[in-house]
């Protein structure tokens, strides 16, 4: 018998995981309140997500709300299906090389110690504020390879720009978002133009340069996806970070493990994920009919892959409630899976794993209050993260 879910619901955000590990026990699918599927186990996860008869659909906007946004949107990555998906995949993959990553290492262990340089000696600092807002942006420029001043601009664009979901389910005005977008676009087609005769090291070069069989990315291309990438990487680590930084210093044992051994660092970000992730929910909709496990499906039928669950899974992990970051590496759905895995993980990973060595490294650390947290379309988010510091 399916089973109902509200995943809005006061009582379901009060107990998340006791909510679908019930639910599990029933069923392994449920409808959510507006009567869309909701999958709760990584095999279901996966078959969706492998499945040619559903496409992702993150965000969707119709040419009445937003002309310019509905366009812009067919050309993200996200968005797209079959054959154009897979032939940016390739051409993606060619251009976020490990060269990259390389590069910039040593630039964000640079940014991270200087906002760590400008936090107390001892006393209270707000980790949100002080330390995972700012460290993304700072990021951009060498990313973009661009100066810091037109980075300060970009990520306050991403951060307007990045609101279209949350616009359409809350119904706000949708103007300031497409201004934002169109600003981020405007300038990345001037920074294309004078990439094309003086290339650099950065990751808009290396796009500009790909080339799979004689196929390169064109303009509206490189710019759409540029946007994609810069968004997804800085509000992605933006949130994402406090976290892992919560997870950690809600299990005390961890962090001071962590501290004795920095170079779990990595581990640690990965267990994060998998603990407290975001987004909550990956949408795919129906491209044609199809039945499974006795369900069926018609063209246009949204399904959730409900993202703590499927990382919580108890078929394929021992201890899935439990915060370990000895635990051996475990699949989670935090950066998506398979064709629709986030491009720019490996990034975000290292990003997000340097910013915690160096904190373990250089302060100690422990929760001053309970978090403020704020429930937006990726999930519930802290707004405010205080922490004792003590440095080193």
């Amino acid at each position: 018998m399916e089973q109902t879910l509200d995943l809005a619901s006061p009582a379901f955000l009060a107990d998340v995981h006791g909510s679908l590990d019930r639910l599990r026990s029933q069923h392994f699918f449920a409808r959510a309140a507006n009567g869309d599927g909701v999958f709760f186990n990584q095999a279901d996860a996966a078959w969706v997500m492998r499945c040619v008869d559903f496409r992702f659909t993150f965000v969707e906007i119709d040419d009445q709300t937003s002309p310019y946004l509905a366009k812009a949107i067919q050309h993200e990555l996200l968005n797209m299906h079959g054959e154009e998906h897979s032939r940016m995949r390739r051409l993606v993959s060619a251009g976020l090389r490990d060269r990259v990553e390389d590069e910039l290492k040593d630039r964000i262990h640079a940014i991270a110690d200087e906002l760590i340089d400008a936090l107390p000696n001892s006393g209270v600092v707000d980790l949100c504020r002080d330390f995972a807002e700012p460290l993304p942006g700072r990021v951009l420029g060498p990313m973009y390879g661009i100066p810091y001043d037109e980075a300060v601009d970009f990520n306050a664009w991403i951060r307007t720009g990045g609101r279209k979901l949350d616009a359409l389910q809350s119904g706000e005005p949708i103007g300031e978002i497409e201004d934002a977008n169109r600003k981020m676009h405007d300038y990345l087609r001037e920074l294309l133009a004078e990439r094309r005769t003086s290339l650099g090291t950065d990751i808009f070069s290396e796009l500009i340069q790909a080339e799979v069989d004689g196929d390169r990315l064109t303009e509206e291309e490189l710019v759409y996806l540029a946007t994609e990438l810069a968004s997804a990487g800085v509000d992605t680590t933006r949130d994402q970070l406090p976290l892992i930084l919560l997870s950690l210093l809600t299990h005390p044992e961890q962090y001071d493990r962590l501290a004795k051994d920095p170079s779990l660092a990595l581990a640690a970000v990965d267990e994060g994920m998998r603990y407290a992730p975001l987004p909550w929910v990956l949408p795919h909709t129906a491209v044609n009919d199809v039945h499974y496990k006795g369900v069926d499906f018609v063209e246009g039928d949204t399904v959730l892959i409900l993202v703590p669950a499927t990382n919580r899974d108890p078929n394929v992990m021992d201890e899935p409630h439990r915060f370990d970051i000895d635990r051996p590496r475990a699949r989670n759905f935090s950066f998506g899976q398979g064709a629709h895995a986030c491009p720019a993980a490996q990034l975000a990973r290292i990003e997000m794993a340097i910013a915690v060595e160096r904190l373990v490294t250089r302060t100690s650390l422990q929760l001053a209050e309970e978090p403020a947290l704020t429930t937006s379309g990726k999930g519930r988010i802290p707004t405010s993260l205080l922490a004792h510091i003590t440095k080193h």
